[in-house]
C-alpha cells in the first residue's frame, strides 16, 4: 500500500470517528467533531448542519472550521455564515466574521465593518482582522483609534494589523505603547511586548531603536526578540552597546548579537567573539566561525582547525573547513590533504570546493584531488577545482617547497614555546578585564598579541601558520 493510499485510508478513518462523535450528547465532543472536520478539509454539508447546533461551542467551532476548510466561490457557506453575525452567542458571531475574513468574502465586507462598532471586545477583534484580509483600505483609517482601546483584544488585533499591512504612521502608537508596558509596574505575558517589537521591525521605525536597545539590556524575557529586530533594522549603533550580552546564557541571544557585530563590522569585539568558537550551542559556533572567517583573525587558526577535525556536531565541520581555507590561503592545503579523506561525506565535499580557492597543489594535493573526483559522492564539488588547476593526470612535476620563515629571532625561538603559553594565557584573559578596561582598549591589546602568536606559531611550525 503506498503512502498516499495509506493517508486516504486513514483520513477516511477519522472522518468516521467525527460522524460519530457528532451524535454524542456531549458538546465538545461535537466541538472537537467539528474542529477536525475543518482540519481534514472535509464534509462541508456536516459542518453546516452544525451550524444550527443548539449548543454555542459547538456553532462557533462549525464557524471556524468552515473558514478553514472551504474555498471561495461557495455561496452557501457565506450566506450561512453571514446569517451567524447575528447570533446571540458572540463568539459564535466572532468565529463566524473571522471565517468571512478567511475566505476573502468581499460581498460581507459592508456587513462585518458594521461589527467594528459593535460592543463585544472579541467580535470587533473578529472584525478588524477580517476587514484588514478583505479590504485593507477600509480599515487604515480607524486603526489609530483601535490603537488607543483599553480593550486587550482590540488593541492586540490593531497592533496585528499594523503590522500586516505596514502602516507605518502608526508607529509612534505603537512604541508608546511599548514604552509604557516597560515602564508598568505590573505587566501582564510577554506576548503583547513580542508583538509590538515585531510590528516595529516591519515597519522599520528607527526611532524605535534607543528603547529597543534598552530593552536588550535589561529585560531577560524580550532580549532575543529585540536583538533581532535590531540586527533587521540595521542598528549598526547598537552593536557597541550590546557586547557585554556575548556572555548571556541564552543561546539565540548569543547568536544574533554575534551576527549584529558582523553586520556592523564591529571588530572590536573579536576578543569576546573568539571564546565562542568553542560554545556549547552549535548556532552559535556557527556564527563564531562566520565572524572569526569575515574578520580574519588568523590567532584562531588552531581553535578553527580543531572545529574542523573533530568537532561533535557533523554540520559545523564543513563550516570549519571553508572558514579555515579562508584563514590560511594556500597554507591550508596541508590540512585539505588529510581531511580529504574524512568520513563525513559533507567535510569532503567542502575539501573538494576549497581546492579550487589554492593557486597551485603539491602531487599529494593533486592526488587527493582526483581521489574526490573519482568519487561518485563528491565529483560535481571538485568539477570548479579540477578546472582551476587544469589536471588531468598525475604528470604535472612537483612543485619547489615555499620558503615562509617568520620574523623571529632565532635566540627567541628556543624559548617560543614558553612565551607562547604566556601569551596565550594573556589574550585568554582579556574577556574577564571588560568590567575595568574600554573594549577599544583591549581590543587594541588583543590585535597585538594576536600578531605575536601567530608569528611564533610559524616559527614552531617551521613556517607554518
Amino acid at each position: 500500500m503506498s503512502d498516499e493510499t495509506n493517508k486516504n485510508f486513514d483520513k477516511q478513518e477519522e472522518i468516521e470517528r467525527c460522524l460519530t462523535l457528532i451524535q454524542s450528547r456531549n458538546p465538545r465532543d461535537r466541538s472537537f467533531a467539528a474542529k477536525t472536520l475543518g482540519v481534514l478539509k472535509a464534509r462541508t454539508d456536516i459542518l453546516l448542519d452544525l451550524l444550527k447546533d443548539p449548543n454555542g461551542f459547538v456553532r462557533s467551532a462549525a464557524a471556524e472550521a468552515l473558514g478553514r476548510s472551504v474555498e471561495l466561490p461557495a455561496p452557501e457557506v457565506v450566506s450561512n455564515l453571514l446569517a451567524l453575525i447575528d447570533d446571540p452567542n458572540n463568539y459564535v458571531c466572532a468565529a463566524a466574521v473571522n471565517s468571512l475574513g478567511l475566505l476573502g468574502a468581499d460581498q460581507a465586507v459592508d456587513q462585518i465593518e458594521e461589527c467594528l462598532d459593535y460592543e463585544p471586545p472579541i467580535v470587533v477583534q473578529a472584525a478588524i482582522l477580517a476587514m484588514a484580509r478583505i479590504n485593507p483600505e477600509r480599515i487604515k483609517d480607524r486603526l489609530e483609534v483601535f490603537l488607543q482601546s483599553e480593550e486587550y483584544l482590540v488593541h492586540l488585533a490593531s497592533v496585528r494589523v499594523c503590522g500586516w499591512l505596514v502602516h507605518e504612521s502608526c508607529a509612534g502608537y505603537i512604541l508608546q505603547a511599548l514604552q509604557d508596558f516597560m515602564q508598568a509596574e505590573i505587566r501582564q505575558d510577554l506576548k503583547l511586548p513580542k508583538l509590538y517589537i515585531e510590528v516595529l521591525n516591519r515597519l522599520k521605525a528607527k526611532e524605535a531603536i534607543p528603547t529597543l536597545v534598552d530593552i536588550a539590556e535589561h529585560e531577560v524575557g524580550l532580549r532575543s526578540v529585540a536583538v533581532e529586530a535590531l540586527i533587521e533594522m540595521n542598528a549598526e549603533e547598537a552593536a557597541s552597546v550590546l557586547f557585554p550580552l556575548l556572555s548571556d546564557p541564552s543561546n539565540a541571544l548569543r547568536r544574533n548579537l554575534i551576527e549584529m557585530m558582523m553586520q556592523a563590522d564591529y571588530k572590536t569585539a573579536l576578543p569576546l567573539v573568539r571564546p565562542l568558537l568553542k560554545d556549547k550551542a552549535i548556532t552559535v559556533r556557527e556564527t563564531a566561525l562566520a565572524a572569526i572567517s569575515k574578520w580574519d583573525d588568523k590567532v584562531s587558526i588552531d581553535d578553527v582547525r580543531q572545529i574542523a577535525f573533530s568537532d561533535p556536531n557533523p554540520f559545523v565541520r564543513p563550516q570549519a573547513v571553508i572558514a579555515l581555507t579562508r584563514l590560511l590561503g594556500q597554507e591550508a592545503l596541508f590540512d585539505l590533504i588529510d581531511l580529504a579523506e574524512d568520513l563525513n561525506l559533507y567535510v569532503r565535499r567542502a575539501v573538494a570546493q576549497c581546492l579550487a580557492d589554492l593557486e597551485t597543489l603539491t602531487p599529494e594535493g593533486k592526488a587527493a584531488l582526483l581521489r574526490l573526483a573519482n568519487d561518485q559522492d563528491t565529483a560535481d564539488f571538485a568539477q570548479e577545482a579540477l578546472q582551476v588547476h587544469a589536471l588531468t593526470s598525475f604528470s604535472t612535476p612537483p612543485l619547489e617547497p615555499m620558503e615562509n620563515q617568520p620574523p623571529v629571532p632565532k635566540d627567541l625561538v628556543r624559548d617560543a614555546q614558553k612565551l607562547l603559553i604566556s601569551l596565550e594565557t594573556w589574550q585568554n584573559t582579556l574577556p574577564s578585564l571588560q568590567r575595568d578596561f574600554e573594549l577599544d582598549e583591549l581590543a587594541e591589546v588583543d590585535k597585538a598579541l594576536s600578531t605575536l602568536i601567530v608569528h611564533l606559531r610559524a616559527a614552531l611550525n617551521g613556517g607554518k601558520a
